[in-house]
């Protein structure tokens, strides 16, 4: 991106900083929204600075993931002045010393929630689904009902409660606040005296309840004030507000600037998007760049739950390597190839079992989402410790093994059972176990890499991790009617069976080694030359069709929903481009979609080519 400089929507930024009014300002891709937002902050400090830290105030900002707030803190010197922080991270900060307004968030709103949700799930019958239901309305009315003796309350970044015990999750934590933002004025009042500014980045990602309860907190004139950075067209998760605007009174203001993408790339932004006209404003306007579809006859998907064979993803591989070869870009390093779902970038790294595996039956939804961001706790050891270590020990760095061990190892922790050891005999017994890791590598199932690493302290290992490695392998044939809750053990089971080389690929993946990454995966990044894949059958979900998106009078109109998420991952696709963009899109109709990208001005003529 080429240097930032003041624009006409940052001039107006600064006017209602002076004037302290709330604002939101929409930034399409490439536009600099991060530069805006930290010089809105340092303005404030320039200005304000010396008042806030009398009075002990601070100016709060709230982005979407925890890379974002230490490149944000970078970027302000890590001033204390400021509270850069992930939403949950903020909102647990606030609600942490309300203990008796979470217990009746809990008791008045969360709790109930939950259980009317699960009576949902109970048809009064007796499979496990409703047994499992029933269950839980009791575990919950159990917790509802020892609410009055829970003290305080706890937080842990995970998906899991214990009410009774003043336990408390990651979902737990937006609608508490919700709630608290809604109902409770000295809830209000004591975060608006502590933070007269509150600034929110990627507000897309920011959930509909808590824009409103800040919203509520900034409302009126004079201090405190919101100021919301972000786009609307770049909200690609669930449950995320996607619209979001000042309170009543604010500005919203629109960044029209693209210091990212050259010509062609934003031409075809503009055409697509239509609400906001970009222009190159940095080193991009010398840059022309280019932009080129290519369309391929799509196959008859031959596997059940229209999935391709092996064959046919074979068969796909091979066009795209044809085309990277015409476009001239076959063994370029800045090349990054995005895809919707991983089943064809896992067939070329070495990992489609495994990804088989976590897209198939035993694979609940959030056991999809918590692999494809690399976060699922039974391949959590091998992401963060163990696939490391075989690296290191395969490149002979014997200082990054003791890193890693002295950083996730019980056995070499200050207090482990090498502790007293000197760094010379730690190396010698490190080289050693390692060595043995090594030696069954190749040979041990993914169950017995797991147990010999828990025996020997090189991992601490979760105890749900623990419940599944020490229980009987279920042995009963899967069906979904009586075991869909308990597929997990099927899942773990087939997993711990499984050889380490199709999880050491993937560990690859995940850790950014290679050049393919989903669509999702590349939020906030860019890259020199991007090839974007959309194939609706390889990406099997219902909620995306980039067919009926683009060419709907040839595929067929998408749901409102599906064009809605189709749209805007497609535009976060395109985006990421800084100089070339190649689509290589998979259709029935390759002839009738060509005609209809043209008619639609998304793209010229030269610019879309047929291959049969």
């Amino acid at each position: 991106m080429g240097t930032w400089v003041e624009s006409k929507a940052d001039a107006l930024v600064r006017k209602c900083l002076d004037d302290r009014r709330s604002f939101a300002m929409i930034a399409g891709a490439g536009s600099g929204k991060t530069s805006s937002l930290v010089d809105a902050l340092g303005q404030i400090r320039d200005r304000e600075g010396v008042a806030l830290r009398r009075h002990g105030q601070r100016i709060a900002c709230i982005t979407f993931t925890r890379r974002a707030v230490e490149v944000i803190q970078a970027r302000l010197g890590f001033d204390d002045l400021y509270l850069v922080s992930t939403l949950h991270g903020f909102l647990w900060g606030q609600i942490s010393r309300f203990h008796d307004d979470i217990r009746e968030a809990l008791r008045e709103s969360r709790i109930p929630a939950l259980i009317e949700r699960a009576r949902e799930d109970d048809n009064g019958g007796k499979s496990k689904k409703a047994q499992k239901a029933r269950a839980k309305i009791e575990r919950l009315t159990a917790e509802h009902a020892a609410l009055g003796s829970v003290e305080t309350f706890a937080y842990a970044d995970t998906s899991f409660s214990d009410y009774g015990k003043g336990k408390i999750g990651h979902d737990d934590i937006i609608e508490i606040a919700t709630y608290l933002f809604a109902r409770n004025a000295t809830f209000r009042r004591v975060t608006g005296l502590r933070f007269p500014y509150i600034f929110v980045d990627e507000a897309q990602d920011t959930f509909e309840g808590i824009v409103a309860g800040l919203n509520l907190v900034c409302a009126g004139t004079g201090l405190p004030v919101i100021g919301y950075f972000g786009d609307p067209w770049q909200q690609i998760y669930d449950r995320s507000a996607g619209t979001f605007a000042p309170p009543e009174g604010g500005e919203v203001i629109t960044k029209t600037e693209n210091f990212r993408c050259s010509m062609s790339v934003i031409r075809l932004l503009n055409a697509y998007r239509g609400d906001v006209e970009q222009y190159a404003a940095g080193d991009n306007k010398a840059c022309e760049g280019s932009v080129e579809f290519r369309l391929v006859r799509a196959e008859e998907p031959t596997e059940p739950r229209r999935r391709y064979s092996e064959e046919q993803i074979e068969r796909a591989l091979a066009r795209m390597d044809e085309a990277v070869a015409d476009w001239g870009w076959a063994g370029r390093d800045e090349v990054v190839k995005l895809f919707l779902a991983r089943q064809m970038i896992a067939r070329r790294l070495g990992f489609s079992d495994l990804n088989r595996l976590f897209t198939g039956d035993y694979a609940s939804s959030r056991a999809q989402d918590a692999f494809e961001a690399g976060e699922h706790f039974l391949l959590k050891p091998f992401l963060s410790t163990i696939c490391p270590l075989i690296t290191a020990q395969e490149q002979g760095d014997d200082r990054q093994i003791i890193n890693l061990l002295r950083r996730d190892s019980p056995a070499f922790a200050v207090d482990g059972l090498n502790a007293e050891k000197s760094l010379k005999l730690m190396i010698e017994i490190s080289n050693a176990l390692i060595g043995q890791l090594k030696a069954l590598w190749g040979t041990e199932t993914v169950g017995s890499i797991l147990r010999f690493c828990i025996d020997k302290q090189i991992v601490e290992a979760s105890e749900r991790l623990c419940e599944h490695l020490d229980r009987a392998p279920r042995t009963e044939a899967f069906d979904e009617d009586v075991h869909g809750l308990d597929k997990g053990d099927w899942l773990a089971d087939s997993l711990f069976q499984m050889t380490c080389g199709s999880v050491a690929s993937y560990a690859d993946y995940i850790a950014n080694n290679t050049a393919f990454s989903t669509q999702h995966g590349v939020k906030g990044e860019e890259y020199e030359k991007v090839m974007v894949v959309y194939d609706d059958v390889e990406a099997a979900w219902n909620q995306y069709s980039f067919n009926k998106a683009l060419t709907p009078l040839t595929a067929g109109q998408p749901t409102e929903r599906q064009l809605s998420l189709t749209q805007k991952l497609a535009y976060v696709s395109f985006s990421r481009a800084r100089e070339d963009l190649r689509v290589l899109m998979f259709t029935t109709d390759p002839e009738g979609a060509r005609a209809e990208l043209i008619d639609s001005k998304l793209l010229g003529p030269d610019q879309i080519h047929v291959v049969t």
